[in-house]
């Protein structure tokens, strides 16, 4: 969830934030805040004892006799740690924002309301089974217990706010996984977007400046791969002839990276797994790392704050990892209003420090029908005598997705997981799989609709029809949000692939070696050398500068290897000149629109200087013929004014650390003076949007601040469990005066790893843990 208060409106919270700081009261406040993590504590509705061991680092290891009790403990520690996370994620998904922060958020509330994710949430509680309900009220009960109790303390952002959080119901638990799926799902609202490209550009050029999936790149599944599940051929759809687009808004940010050897490709004769998902870098950090121990089931991996599963990671028996598909699964219909026939329900936004605000949402022709007083794309798309209606699967009710936590403390085999992820139905993932028994496999979960000639939904893709591998031929899957079936698959899952810069690394840097370790795999996830900077370079090296900074900016990337390590200057030097090149490359052909079509266009870029695009480098402006050349060395005069004004007249002692930080905004304060420093993190990393080991920043921002990234890592050892590793950032607690509020931010920059073992006890417990044993009252 993006920062949802800008700085300028909060002047007056830092004035009076600073003076009380200065007053000590604050801080005497925010220590009470801290939970207690060691002694006893004794709580209702619970039946037996339960041990929190937290690590060194923060990790919670949870000891209890039974599965109610190791939900209901998570559910406490996750109080402890995450509340106020926890409570901002089921405001943002029911749209009740402006109760806790006023008439700010009420846009943002209205958005929600109307896509009825808390709604959909509430609905699907019934299509789940008993085990699984029962460990979504176990959970509450333990939050619960926490935050009702008489002595609790709420964390720093309720002082400011003034408030304090409500108890927590299974309802809250559904809808944080909504909200997670909403900020996976592909997006309709770039419809509007790509309508106006076209309008700018024609069909020519816009299949041009939005280009598909390069022939050359690599595709996670071959036909033969796919074949090893099904031995019978799926009967095959009429595809649609249209030209497939990237997105409007270039290479998407919502990306992953993972990928699985199996025993012929390790040294250790068993499959090594990787992941790492990439998504906004918040603080605190959207996942919570934990171990769930009972007699009869062991799960240990990342959590989100919000439910009481492990989302990824792994038991005594298998290990998983998600990089998300991106399936085109929402679509915008443009109606005639006259004669169109609707329900309405109206639902009302409570604004703090305002009135009521009552939101009327209309449903039509099976979808809902987007306000343009809420939605501007709306505005922009139809005409005065038209609705839109919006169609997307985040509001089906019965999502069983949030019962697979559940099913895979369990699953020990392929086929297992294969029954059980019938359950997934959003968003889709790539998932890779991993055994002790030496298997490895890939499905990719979800419901992806089937549409007729004329766009409407008429079925979706069937389970059985769905991506998937077991044991594939070339000893390896990988995925990176680029394609992942072959041209031959019948159904259509998106035209959006992305991600192939870093799938041809990755694929490059698992072929490159015939056995692999963990740390040939700690190599990878850290990789920050970039394909597309590589394929620039002989451009680059052609170019004549006209200003003696651009020839030195253009030496130093001469017999560069493509490393946007952070602690040189290079990677610097080549971002500056990259996004000089790529506004040179097309603000001519976008005109007044540039800024708003100004992103980081890769696979664009790519065909530029490949040849293929090149024409497009020629300004429409003018009556010279500019090429591809001259443009580029005029980026290097361009980029060597702004780059020596900002950071000094010595290239050499540039860095691209100094200048490349990953931020850990906080939610509420990311953009708020002082407290900004406070409650947000910010580290020196390598890398861009292109490296394995990626740290998007924006063109538009102006600077080079990397708000997206590896939310975690993790490598799999399937030959000894307790020998994989992990990493997460800033740290395990979203208390900010807490040690482990920004601990592992350093870490996890640096490429350092941490075992969660399993067999840690309560009587052998982890190194240097503090052990808080709950009681039932």
């Amino acid at each position: 969830m993006k920062t949802v208060l800008r700085w300028g409106s909060w002047s007056l919270v830092a004035i009076i934030a600073i003076t009380v700081l200065g007053a000590g009261g604050i801080y005497w406040r925010l220590q009470r805040a801290l939970p207690q993590v060691k002694g006893e504590l004794t709580l209702t509705n619970l039946s037996s004892q339960v041990n929190i061991a937290r690590d060194a680092r923060g990790i919670a290891h949870i000891f209890a006799s039974n599965r109610h009790d190791v939900f209901y403990a998570l559910g406490v520690a996750h109080a402890q740690d995450r509340m106020f996370q926890m409570d901002m994620s089921r405001r943002f998904g029911s749209g009740r924002l402006s109760e806790l922060i006023g008439k700010r958020t009420l846009k943002t509330d209205a958005q929600m309301r109307t896509l009825g994710l808390r709604r959909a949430a509430e609905a699907s509680w019934d299509y789940l089974d008993e085990p699984v309900q029962a460990s979504m009220t176990a959970y509450a009960q333990g939050i619960n217990a926490i935050i009702t109790d008489k002595s609790y303390v709420p964390p720093a952002e309720y002082l400011f706010l003034g408030a304090k959080p409500e108890p927590w119901v299974p309802a809250d638990t559904l809808t944080v996984f909504k909200v997670l799926a909403y900020s996976l799902a592909g997006d309709a609202l770039e419809e509007p977007g790509q309508q106006r490209l076209k309008e700018i550009l024609g069909e020519e050029r816009l299949a041009q400046f939005l280009p598909p999936y390069p022939e050359d790149a690599p595709i996670a599944l071959r036909q033969q791969d796919m074949s090893s599940v099904y031995p019978a051929v799926v009967k095959e759809l009429d595809k649609a002839e249209a030209p497939a687009l990237g997105s409007s808004m270039g290479e998407k940010i919502k990306g992953s990276n993972n990928w699985v050897v199996d025993g012929t490709m390790s040294t250790s004769g068993m499959p090594l797994l990787a992941n790492d998902p990439h998504l906004a870098l918040t603080a605190p950090g959207i996942w919570y790392y934990a171990r769930l121990n009972t007699p009869d089931m062991m799960v240990v991996g990342v959590t989100l704050p919000g439910s009481p599963y492990v989302t990824l990671g792994r038991n005594r028996n298998i290990a998983w990892g998600f990089t998300n598909t991106g399936p085109d699964t929402s679509d915008l219909k443009r109606v005639k209003t006259d004669g169109l026939k609707t329900t309405t329900i109206s639902e009302t936004i409570r604004v703090k420090g305002g009135a009521d605000v009552v939101v009327d949402i209309a449903f039509a022709m099976g979808g809902t029908v987007l306000d343009p007083k809420w939605f501007s794309a709306v505005g922009e798309m139809a005409n005065e005598d038209e609705n839109v209606i919006l169609y997307t699967t985040l509001d089906d009710e019965d999502d069983t997705t949030p019962a697979i936590g559940y099913d895979n403390i369990d699953t020990n085999s392929f086929e297992q997981l294969d029954r059980n992820l019938n359950r997934f139905k959003m968003p889709q993932q790539n998932m890779v799989f991993a055994d002790v028994n030496g298997n490895i496999g890939f499905i990719a979960p979800a419901r992806v609709p089937v549409r007729d000639e004329q766009g409407n939904w008429v079925s979706e893709i069937p389970y059985e029809g769905l991506p998937r591998t077991l044991n594939p031929g070339r000893h390896y899957v990988a995925t990176a949000n680029n394609k992942i079936v072959p041209d031959s698959y019948p159904y259509h899952i998106t035209d959006q692939w992305y991600g192939f810069h870093r799938i041809r690394r990755i694929v490059e840097n698992i072929e490159a070696r015939p056995q692999h370790t963990i740390e040939s795999f700690k190599a990878m996830q850290m990789d920050t050398v970039s394909d597309l900077a590589r394929r620039m370079l002989p451009l680059i090296a052609a170019t004549q500068p006209e200003t003696q900074s651009g020839q030195q900016l253009r030496d130093i990337l001469v017999s560069w290897d493509g490393n946007l390590t952070p602690g040189r200057p290079e990677g610097l030097v080549y971002s500056g000149w990259l996004r000089a090149f790529s506004k040179l490359v097309y603000a001519d052909d976008l005109g007044e629109d540039f800024d708003r079509f100004w992103t980081p266009r890769r696979g664009f870029m790519e065909r530029v200087v490949r040849g293929s695009n090149a024409l497009w480098c020629d300004d429409i402006g003018t009556t010279a013929i500019e090429t591809c050349q001259i443009l580029a060395g005029t980026a290097f005069d361009t980029a060597a004014t702004r780059l020596l004004d900002t950071y000094g007249n010595d290239p050499q002692k540039w860095r691209w650390g100094d200048a490349h930080e990953a931020v850990f905004a906080h939610p509420l304060f990311g953009e708020v003076p002082v407290l900004k420093n406070f409650f947000s993190v910010r580290v020196p990393v390598g890398g861009d949007g292109s490296t394995p080991n990626v740290a998007h920043y924006s063109y538009k921002a102006g600077t080079f601040d990397a708000p997206w990234g590896p939310s975690m890592r993790a490598i799999y050892d399937l030959s000894d469990m307790n020998a994989s590793l992990y990493m997460s950032a800033p740290g395990q607690s979203g208390q900010v005066l807490s040690k482990h509020y920004r601990d592992m931010a350093d870490s996890w920059a640096k490429g350092e790893y941490m075992q969660i073992r399993d067999d840690w006890t309560p009587d052998a417990p982890p190194p240097g843990a503090q052990v808080l044993t709950l009681k039932p009252q």
